[in-house]
């Protein structure tokens, strides 16, 4: 619950649908509106997996398959086996639908924010497509790769992969919407600091899992690498926001106001 709760809106694509709220009323009413929303839709999984262990039970050992094997034997014993697809057909939509969201935002991201900005901003706009192609083939060609080889819990991996955003953008757009001094180079310093951190943490606990090489992380005095990661963003950051020079008075002065302190 801390994690999705907290960390949720340190994933670029949230943050990308957050900047739609055209003000604190809109934001305000959805957040009252969503909470009503995922509360209906997760609490009932939570009670209806919980009560597929009884009925079939054995699944523990492939919980990633109880969703849809859940629906082929309900739909069976209720005699419409044929609604099992339209069951599974739901949850499967919602996948692709993330899939190709961050198929296209890994590429936005490598070609417009990484190349075109920092590397060649005369590229035309036709040499701009041809890498987009590239880059969304390349990644889905890895990501297809890795799903050849699955960890043994999906969960691991999705948690593995939402900590690792959150670490690397959580802290950052903190200190880029609530503090006038942070600089690019703080922001950067954060950003490392946290992904590497995190990350670190999850090979320590791969190494140290044996022979088996499961996809675990290293709890440091206990606590998840999350919360590592963010403390590592924030020290890492602060340090090198106040070692590097202030953003100008003018670009403060667009976003902040008066505030230039």
């Amino acid at each position: 619950f801390f994690m999705w709760a907290i960390s949720g809106s340190g994933q670029p694509s949230n943050m990308v649908r957050l900047m739609a709220f055209n003000s604190a009323t809109t934001l305000r009413r959805a957040i009252f509106t969503v909470t009503i929303y995922y509360s209906l839709i997760y609490l009932p999984l939570v009670f209806i997996f919980c009560c597929a262990r009884v009925f079939m039970p054995g699944m523990e050992a492939e919980s990633d398959r109880i969703m849809p094997a859940t629906a082929v034997f309900l739909t069976k014993a209720a005699g419409w086996p044929w609604l099992a697809g339209l069951l599974v057909a739901a949850p499967f939509a919602a996948v692709m639908s993330t899939v190709d969201s961050f198929l296209l935002m890994i590429s936005s991201s490598a070609v417009r924010d990484i190349y075109q900005k920092n590397i060649n901003p005369q590229v035309s706009e036709k040499h701009m497509r041809r890498m987009s192609y590239a880059c969304t083939l390349l990644v889905g060609a890895l990501a297809t790769l890795g799903a050849m080889r699955p960890p043994d819990f999906l969960q691991s991996l999705v948690v593995l992969v939402g900590g690792g955003l959150s670490t690397t953008f959580l802290i950052p757009m903190v200190m880029a919407l609530y503090w006038p001094r942070a600089n690019r180079y703080g922001i950067f310093a954060a950003m490392l600091s946290g992904l590497s951190t995190f990350l670190s943490l999850y090979l320590v606990g791969y190494l140290q899992s044996g022979p088996e090489r499961r996809l675990q992380a290293y709890m440091l005095l206990q606590f998840d690498p999350l919360i590592w990661g963010f403390a590592a963003a924030l020290l890492g950051g602060s340090l090198v926001t106040l070692l590097t020079p202030r953003p100008s008075a003018d670009v403060v002065r667009r976003f902040f106001g008066a505030r230039e302190k």
